[in-house]
Parts: C-alpha cells; sequence; structure tokens
C-alpha cells in the first residue's frame, strides 16, 4: 500500500470527531431541549456531519477552505441551536470544539498509519476499534477537565477580545498543522512521512493554548467576582458606619419624650394636643426600632432595617442574641445580615398585601452549631444552579448573586456553611458556625 495515500484523514474520521466535539460541549451546557428531542438532535447531526465530509471530499480541491469553513458554521449552528447561549458563548465553545476534534481526528488516525507501516494491519475493524477507543479517550478526559469552566446555569458572557483571541489561535494551529497538505515545499512544510506527527503536535499545541487562554479567563473573572465582593462588604461596613449617628439621634429623640408629655399637659388647644400626640406616636414607633441584642455592631445593622421596614410597611421580626457573635469582625457581621437582609426586604416589597410583607431573623445555639436564619415571604419558584444558588430572573447576570456570596464567604471564614431553602412560599437563608467558634459561657 501506498503510504503516501494514508496521510489524509479519511472524511468519516473528521465527521465523527466533530460531531463527537459538539455533543462534548453541548452536554457541558445549558441545553434548550432535553430527553428523545436531544438525542434525535444528536442523531440527525451525526448524519448531517458524515453527509457532508462525504460532499467535501469528493469537492474540487480548490474548496477545500471553503469546506472546513462550512464543517465550523454547521458546528456553531448545532451548538447554539440546542444550548441555550448568547452567540458569543456559542462561537468560543465552536472555536474549542473545532481544535479538539481536529486534534482527535489526526491521532487516532496517526495511530492507524502507525500500525499500517510497521505490522501491515489496515482492515476497517482495526481502524473502527482505534477511533473508538481513542475518542472515547480524548474526548472523556476533555469533557472532565473542560467542564469546570462551563457553567451550566448561567452564560459564559465571553467578550469579543476573547473571541478574537481564542479565533486567532484556532487560524494559527489551523494553518500551521494542514500546510504540508497545501503546500508541500514551503519551508514550514513536513516532509510525507512525518505530516501526521507535526499535524498532532499543532493541533495538541492549540489545545494547550486555548486551555491557557481559559484558565486565564478564570482567573479574571475570580478577580473581578473577589472585587466585586469587597466593594460590597465595603458598602455594607460604610452603611454600618453611617447608621451609628443615626442610631444615637433615636435614643436622643426617644429621651425627649418627657418634654412631649410636659408639653401636652400644658397645652389648652385640642389641634395641637393632637400635634403633640402625633409627634410623640411617631417618636415611639421610631424607638421601637431600636433594637438591643448584645452586640453593638450587629444593633446598628438591625435598628437600621428595621427603621427601613417599619417606613416601607414592612414587618420585621427578630429574635437574637448578640453575644454569640461576639467572635465575629465588623466586616461579616455587616455582610452577613446586611446582605440577606437586603435580599429579604427587595423580595417582600414587591407585595402590596401587608400580610405578606414578612421577614423574620432568628439567631440562637443548637447543638454544636450557631444558627442564624433569615426567613422571607415569596411567591416566585427558586431554581437553584450548580453552586446552590438560586438563578437570578434579572437580565444581568453577570453582576447578580455576589451578595450571597459574600454571606457565604463569611461563614466559610469562620467554619461554617450556608444552606438555601424555598417551601411553601418560604425562603429561608440559614447560616451554621461550629461551636468552636462560639465564645465560652
Amino acid at each position: 500500500m501506498n503510504i503516501a495515500n494514508l496521510m489524509d484523514t479519511p472524511r468519516i474520521c473528521t465527521a465523527i470527531a466533530e460531531w463527537a466535539a459538539c455533543v462534548s460541549y453541548i452536554m457541558m451546557m445549558r441545553r434548550k431541549i432535553s430527553g428523545i428531542k436531544l438525542y434525535s438532535a444528536f442523531a440527525g447531526m451525526l448524519l448531517w456531519f458524515v453527509l457532508y465530509q462525504h460532499l467535501a471530499g469528493i469537492a474540487p480541491l480548490f474548496l477545500w477552505i471553503p469546506g472546513m469553513l462550512g464543517a465550523i458554521t454547521c458546528m456553531y449552528l448545532f451548538i447554539f441551536r440546542v444550548c441555550d447561549v448568547t452567540p458569543q458563548d456559542a462561537g468560543f465553545c465552536c472555536i474549542r470544539a473545532f481544535v479538539l476534534a481536529e486534534f482527535a481526528a489526526s491521532l487516532q488516525w496517526q495511530l492507524n498509519v502507525w500500525l499500517v507501516v510497521h505490522f501491515q494491519l489496515y482492515n476497517f475493524f482495526i481502524t473502527a476499534a482505534i477511533m473508538t477507543a481513542v475518542y472515547l479517550a480524548v474526548y472523556i478526559v476533555y469533557w472532565l477537565l473542560e467542564r469546570e469552566h462551563i457553567p451550566q446555569d448561567e452564560n459564559m458572557n465571553v467578550g469579543n477580545k476573547e473571541l478574537v483571541g481564542a479565533a486567532t489561535i484556532v487560524l494559527a494551529a489551523f494553518t500551521i498543522s494542514n500546510l504540508s497538505f497545501i503546500m508541500p515545499d514551503t519551508p514550514f512544510s513536513s516532509a510525507t512521512s512525518s505530516i501526521l506527527y507535526v499535524r498532532t503536535l499543532v493541533d495538541f499545541g492549540g489545545l494547550v493554548m486555548l486551555a491557557a487562554q481559559m484558565e486565564k479567563r478564570e482567573e479574571l473573572r475570580m478577580r473581578g467576582e473577589n472585587q466585586i465582593m469587597n466593594v460590597m462588604l465595603q458598602r455594607q461596613y460604610d452603611q454600618y458606619r453611617m447608621s451609628i449617628d443615626n442610631v444615637e439621634l433615636l435614643r436622643r429623640e426617644f429621651h425627649d419624650l418627657k418634654h412631649y408629655m410636659i408639653a401636652i399637659r400644658a397645652e389648652e388647644d385640642p389641634e395641637k394636643r393632637n400635634q403633640y400626640l402625633e409627634e410623640m406616636e411617631q417618636a415611639i414607633l421610631t424607638q421601637e426600632a431600636l433594637t438591643n441584642t448584645g452586640n453593638r455592631v450587629l444593633d446598628v445593622v438591625l435598628t437600621t432595617k428595621s427603621t427601613y421596614c417599619s417606613q416601607k410597611g414592612i414587618t420585621f421580626t427578630c429574635m437574637a442574641d448578640g453575644s454569640l457573635i461576639s467572635f465575629m469582625h465588623v466586616k461579616d457581621i455587616c455582610s452577613i445580615f446586611g446582605n440577606a437582609l437586603d435580599n429579604a426586604i427587595e423580595c417582600v416589597s414587591q407585595f402590596e398585601d401587608p400580610e405578606k410583607r414578612l421577614v423574620t431573623l432568628s439567631m440562637f445555639r443548637k447543638n454544636q452549631f450557631l444558627m442564624i436564619q433569615f426567613e422571607n415571604y415569596t411567591e416566585t419558584p427558586l431554581e437553584f444552579n450548580s453552586g446552590r444558588l438560586p438563578r437570578t430572573t434579572k437580565g444581568n447576570t453577570q453582576y447578580h448573586g455576589y451578595g450571597l456570596k459574600s454571606i457565604q464567604a463569611a461563614a466559610q471564614k469562620y467554619g461554617g456553611s450556608m444552606t438555601l431553602q424555598s417551601k411553601d412560599n418560604w425562603f429561608t437563608l440559614s447560616v451554621l458556625i461550629p461551636v468552636e467558634c462560639l465564645p465560652e459561657k
């Protein structure tokens, strides 16, 4: 057999590699369809890729580049139509899937040619066995490594620069790996006997570069997320600092109630007397908002939230022993209680019925844990993502959920955890901290 005829990877191998790469990414991402519809789509995709590559194989050589662009377009359309993603996210994953397919097809065919050259083993069954083994190994390993970087519950938010960067890497790898097939006499082309080795190595290098880009992207995402969480933490702390003076003002106003009493007794005008009574009533309501838990920082936070709830007609019930969190840093107290109550208040504020505008807080020691529990009424069914955080219903998902992440980070700082539950129109956020962190009584 002429070895030169074996240098080009069969079209059927390329078709199956491209199909398997698309399936790998589709299974990592959030999908529009599932069940029998999804598997039917996979079957249709496989038939289409095989037919397309067969037609591309019998087309004239000058149509080779347009044919490859057409194959990439097919991969993109399948990913975009099956998955619930943005066009940029679909393009980013399509580019990565294409390089993966090129590498898998080149590797399996290189092994097949090696067996032919050294052992004269060449038949359909051996080729099929090698292709099955190599594809299973490559795609399973790649899926295990890549799935951590592909969120199933939200968009990847790929930017145009990232998309162009990935496309540049793929274009360079594809050009170098296929240069010997198109222009065998250039200084950068390979001899016939080593074309496959060069192609496999270059495709592998392209995968490594894309992996490095993904790691860098993940690093930048984590850095941005930490910056946002720090901003939110600082904002809660700043609110606490501003609230200190307000609480002191409330206490002084309550102290002046005795002057109202004297004025009421001395006033003979009924209208003025009613005015004084209304002012005193308002002062009493203000005093009711003052919270005394035994922890000055928590008192300021809860007083601020309680005052806001009173003004907005929200019923806020609090049963908390502030001495239990004396070990916590000021910013962690502000983060946990500030963010949790802000989320609860925002949720119940949408209801017109005052009986539904309910928020409760309880904090106590239970067995070996400190339990901090926030509850609020809700009528929105919640779906949780893979990180056990609620999926947002807001348009902008990129900057949503950092309040909960900040609470989670603060709890983990003390060896604790945060859990969420939605049941019977009640949303519950619980923070548990091991008893070792609590002060001895």
